[in-house]
């Protein structure tokens, strides 16, 4: 019995390295396809925060500071990791974030056999990670959001592992690099109340032993790398890495329901507008890690909550959805959701942003004003992504403790 059960855990782990070679490769031709493109076609393959980024880590190598490059607005230690583009090969950091791209599809897994899952439902979960177009297209491009997601996935490994100091850390590194991971405080610190604490409602806030140590770990890492950050760089770090997100105004287009109002309120300098567009997300970020703090329902609290962050910020993007899509392989064992219906939803979610994107070509690359159109869609999918995301809601199944009570006495 030992034997074929040690059997089984080296063929499932053969499985997914496996799957994690073809991924990188899969990767890999389309990094080297993007550099024949850049190379050959007047729009560019790259995405122009790689550019930034190696720009940045160029400043650095000169010796000089990465936010003297202009729109630079990331953690320092983003350009740090990248002065192999400068030094070795301008590709390095696509392969370095298709790697980590690969790695997270790891993480996913293994959370999901933790969770008790089986490890063919495990493996296909991970596929939706490991296989998906947009974080594919999005990673080799350059985009470094695939380091926000293996800091986030080790943050819940390492919940789920019971060891909360390492999870701290990871947790205090991921509101380092972003920010926008410090809506994850909530439903991660509530989720280590005792069930009587649970219970009473407020007394559930007074912190433990398992949640000093969640703390000390964030604070930890958030204050040491800021303020090693600090200590480099000075105000110019803390002005562009952190306040400049919250005054931020960008009136070029993009998802966002709020991008006409603040295109049309530039001209009139409404004092606050850029502030007010935080209530509603932040009510709605706070009223879901509150309503999923139960520990067997974190990943879909963090999931809910980065949908709702993304879909009323005032600024979206397509590196955005990637935020949630991590997230996504985690509560699909949990969503009761038959095929016909996902299809349908994710059809939806992609119609919406396929409509978006043909305004959005001809004001980008033709210069026709299509301002209104590109609002118009944007409320479009606006409200596409608040209904898939009612209906995720209405199909979610918590698992009652026993289950995991048991899937922990199994393993």
């Amino acid at each position: 019995m030992g034997l074929g059960t040690r059997g089984s855990r080296s063929s499932s782990a053969e499985v997914i390295q496996v799957h994690m070679f073809l991924g990188f490769l899969v990767r890999l031709i389309f990094v080297s396809y993007g550099e024949y493109h850049d190379r050959t076609k007047v729009l560019k393959y790259t995405d122009v925060d790689y550019h930034v980024f190696t720009d940045a880590a160029r400043e650095v190598v000169e010796g000089g500071s990465p936010f003297d490059r202009q729109t630079y607005r990331y953690t320092p230690f983003l350009a740090w990791l990248l002065i192999p583009n400068v030094q070795l090969n301008f590709a390095f950091g696509k392969l370095f974030f298709s790697f980590l791209d690969c790695c997270a599809s790891r993480v996913i897994y293994e959370i999901l056999i933790l969770d008790g899952q089986s490890k063919i439902t495990s493996l296909k979960c991970s596929f939706l990670w490991l296989y998906n177009p947009l974080v594919i297209g999005v990673s080799t491009r350059g985009s470094a959001e695939s380091i926000m997601a293996v800091l986030v996935l080790l943050t819940i490994y390492m919940m789920k592992m019971r060891l909360h100091i390492l999870a701290g850390i990871f947790l205090g590194a991921s509101v380092h690099f972003k920010l926008y991971s410090v809506i994850y405080c909530l439903p991660l610190y509530l989720s280590l109340s005792s069930v009587n604490q649970q219970v009473i409602g407020w007394k559930q806030f007074l912190p433990n032993y398992s949640k000093m140590r969640l703390v000390c770990g964030t604070v930890l890492a958030f204050v040491g790398l800021t303020g090693m950050g600090y200590i480099l760089y000075g105000e110019q770090y803390i002005e562009e890495a952190f306040l400049y997100h919250f005054s931020r105004i960008d009136t070029r287009h993009n998802f966002s329901v709020y991008f006409y109002l603040l295109y049309i309120g530039a001209d009139f300098h409404i004092p606050g507008l850029s502030v007010a567009t935080f209530g509603p997300q932040l009510i709605l970020v706070f009223a879901l890690g509150y309503k999923f703090r139960n520990r067997f329902d974190v990943p879909f609290a963090l999931f809910t909550q980065t949908v709702v962050f993304v879909t009323f910020n005032k600024v979206v993007t397509s590196q955005y959805f990637m935020w949630y899509l991590l997230l996504l392989p985690l509560v699909v064992p949990r969503l009761s959701v038959s095929w016909q219906k996902a299809i349908v939803l994710a059809s939806l979610w992609m119609g919406a942003q396929a409509s978006w994107l043909l305004p959005a070509y001809l004001l980008e690359f033709h210069g026709i004003n299509a301002f209104v159109p590109i609002w118009l869609e944007g409320i479009a999918f606006f409200c596409c992504n608040v209904g898939v995301l009612m209906a995720l809601l209405s199909s979610y199944r918590p698992l009652p403790p026993l289950h995991h009570l048991s899937s922990r006495k199994n393993r």
